[in-house]
């Protein structure tokens, strides 16, 4: 029983995702974005489980692989696709605009993937990340729902993705959340971006996000420089 606890988890992950691809859908991508925040919980509570109950496995790890592509690498371009919609009905129609705006919002979650099976088969990434990771990258493109509407909102879109792609291929290393010890001296950048994103996220709700991942960036790249 103990060992199926974190597979557990991770199909919860999986289920928020399928359900905020539901709701994107049906046109209430601020509800699928909060099963999208689930999603994450469950994400992170499965590695957590895994390590604290000591019942890591190939299949679990495969499986966190899936359920990410599901909520972080799909779900989160069906928000954005589907919260255009709700903007310009015309979005569905046949136009080669329209077509080089799917083209690049796919694009999104063909990256997502790759970067989760890099991720699979990186050694290197067990004390840091090499790339944004695909949670990361999902709450930017999830909350640009949140932002006021532009004319030009499409092409954000398009931008703020391939940005995105970019992020999660290059072999940044950036800080991982993953706390072997809760010693203030070794964790010191790991409780700064909890507490700075915590402030944000009270001051700014989902907006604060973009910023949250930048200054994630910005501590990881501070991090190594000073060690």
């Amino acid at each position: 029983m103990k060992k199926n606890i974190p597979n557990l988890l991770t199909l919860l992950n999986l289920a928020s995702g399928a359900i905020a691809i539901l709701l994107a859908t049906q046109s209430h991508t601020d509800y699928a974005a909060l099963f999208l925040l689930l999603a994450a919980v469950f994400d992170f509570l499965d590695g957590f489980a895994a390590r604290i109950l000591h019942v890591k496995s190939e299949v679990g790890k495969e499986l966190d692989s899936l359920s990410d592509m599901v909520s972080f690498g799909l779900a989160p371009a069906m928000i954005g696709v589907f919260h255009l919609q709700s903007i310009d009905n015309q979005l569905f129609t046949f136009s080669w605009q329209n077509i080089f705006f799917f083209a690049f919002i796919l694009l999104y979650p063909c990256c997502a993937a790759l970067r989760l099976a890099k991720f699979n088969l990186d050694t290197r990434q067990s004390e840091h990340f090499l790339g944004l990771p695909t949670p990361a990258a999902a709450f930017v493109l999830m909350t640009l729902q949140f932002f006021p509407v532009i004319d030009c909102i499409s092409w954000i879109y398009i931008i703020v993705s391939l940005f995105l792609c970019i992020l999660m291929l290059i072999e940044i290393p950036l800080i991982s959340l993953k706390f072997k010890n809760f010693y203030f001296k070794e964790n010191i950048f790991r409780y700064i971006l909890i507490l700075c994103a915590a402030i944000l996220l009270i001051f700014f709700h989902l907006k604060a996000v973009p910023f949250i991942i930048a200054l994630y960036i910005l501590l990881s790249v501070l991090q190594r420089k000073m060690f």
